[in-house]
């Protein structure tokens, strides 16, 4: 296992309300985070037994179900929570899953869903605010996320009051430690030595 002394041991990619609401988007916001998954999937280098899906959509998401489905085949762990999961109903799932005590000291949060302006960053218990507020490490991956509740004629627009939500509710937190990432190779995971 190689990591850097910066990098967390462990983990967690946090998908939140990840289906969103693709009837108010367009192919490319609809189609973007399901490729970004894919990129953990086919990348050979990233430590499988560091890293654990979460994710609150089961029934609601056949393609991310399919996405988890090919997760475990090539040696991810996968599992659903609740809707209205808390911090600690999370733990608690990866606890029993991974057998992983969750840590600040060593574990790292990927966030990624709909709505970004919203509660990827928010409104919901499981959101990267709180978990930034606890001492994680804590990152919202951005070609994870699409933003479909703010007001806007195309994406384009939804997006720009997405990211002055985010920067408002940041703000208004005091969560300035969350990190936003727009590429896959920015972001902080465990690989295997080459050998």
């Amino acid at each position: 296992m190689i990591k850097s002394e910066n990098r967390k041991e462990k983990t967690i990619v946090l998908l939140i309300d990840f289906k969103g609401h693709p009837l108010l988007g367009d192919e490319y916001v609809n189609n973007t985070r399901y490729s970004e998954i894919q990129r953990f999937l086919t990348s050979k280098n990233i430590s499988r037994e560091h890293l654990i899906f979460i994710s609150n959509h089961k029934s609601y998401d056949p393609k991310l179900m399919e996405l988890f489905n090919m997760a475990n085949t090539v040696g991810y762990t996968t599992r659903y929570i609740d809707e209205l999961a808390s911090m600690s109903d999370i733990c608690n799932t990866i606890q029993l899953a991974m057998g992983w005590d969750v840590t600040p000291h060593d574990t790292q949060i990927i966030i990624g869903g709909c709505n970004f302006g919203g509660c990827v960053i928010n409104a919901k218990k499981m959101s990267a605010v709180h978990w930034v507020g606890k001492g994680f490490q804590t990152t919202i991956h951005l070609p994870l996320c699409a933003e479909y509740e703010q007001p806007g004629v195309n994406s384009t627009e939804k997006a720009y009051n997405g990211f002055k939500q985010v920067y408002d509710f940041i703000k208004e937190h005091n969560a300035f430690d969350i990190k936003l990432t727009d590429k896959f190779e920015q972001l902080e995971l465990t690989f295997y030595e080459k050998k």
